[in-house]
């Protein structure tokens, strides 16, 4: 009886228990599936032919001190005040003025994001659900990148979620989509949420694409339930892989006088599958079959 009581005790501990620091979390997001579900079917076949393999985008992060990045991504507890989406925990990112390590902080760049290779399994279905702080602040003119899919190679991001429009414009915040030219876009932010729709709440982004070099390709936005953007041609280039990539992703830094302020986002419900239905988005009060029949 004792050890029932001892093992049901730990076993609360261990649900309300966060995890500080790049290598716990990579190591703890695996087998997280309050946070992430889907990836232990994702396979890397071009590198290291790993299931499941979320890893730091810039390499160099794992190479500095760890007192000068114990801030930069934790797995956080609904139990500790922190927002969650669904279930008990969450990721937490913080980015702070300096936060370049390695390339990035030699190309005006600051960034902490996990990524996944490679989601481009010809139709899939993507899921995140994104919360911005009240006091979070827009650093626009620089750019702040919220996920993206990215390709295994050199080009820019196929498809880009940022918190900025058009630099030519004025208006900062929001959530905007911008589809890169080398897939046929013209790296002009479209909205998908008014900066005011952003605070102080969770907002849902579901993704349906087809992945191929071909015309027949698509990348479609629903944002709380509501389909939002339909992107129709070329998706990626023959041959690449598609990354995904979570996290605060900020460059073009010199573009303000700085230092930036810092920004902190939350993430969570991070889900991929083959079909919408395989998602279980009831769990957040969405229907597969409302989401399909929009146009």
């Amino acid at each position: 009886m004792k050890k029932i009581i001892l093992f049901f005790v730990l076993s609360l501990l261990w649900c309300n228990l966060s995890f500080a620091g790049v290598e716990e979390v990579l190591k703890e997001i695996k087998k997280n599936k309050d946070i992430a579900q889907g990836f232990n079917k994702v396979i890397d076949r071009g590198e290291d032919n790993k299931p499941n393999h979320w890893r730091v985008t810039n390499k160099k992060i794992l190479e500095s001190d760890k007192n000068s990045r114990e801030h930069v991504v934790k797995i956080v507890s609904k139990s500790e005040n922190h927002p969650v989406r669904f279930g008990k925990q969450s990721l937490r990112f913080e980015v702070r003025d300096g936060n370049g390590w390695g390339w990035d902080s030699r190309n005006n760049r600051e960034r902490v994001e996990l990524l996944i290779c490679c989601v481009n399994k010809k139709t899939t279905w993507s899921a995140w659900s994104l919360y911005l702080p009240n006091d979070y602040k827009i650093i626009f003119p620089a750019k702040t990148m919220l996920a993206q899919f990215h390709n295994d190679g050199d080009f820019p991001p196929a498809f880009a979620f940022e918190n900025q429009s058009d630099p030519r414009k004025e208006e900062g915040g929001g959530y905007w989509i911008e589809v890169d030219e080398y897939v046929g876009g013209d790296n002009t932010p479209k909205k998908l949420l008014d900066k005011t729709e952003m605070f102080g709440k969770w907002n849902d982004i579901l993704v349906n694409a087809k992945w191929t070099h071909k015309k027949e390709g698509f990348f479609k936005i629903w944002i709380n339930g509501k389909l939002k953007y339909h992107w129709k041609g070329k998706t990626q280039h023959k041959g690449e892989r598609t990354e995904f990539h979570v996290g605060v992703y900020r460059s073009f830094i010199n573009r303000t006088p700085g230092p930036d302020a810092t920004q902190i986002a939350y993430y969570d419900e991070i889900r991929i599958a083959k079909a919408c239905k395989k998602l279980k988005l009831e769990d957040l009060g969405y229907s597969c079959e409302e989401i399909e029949n929009q146009n």
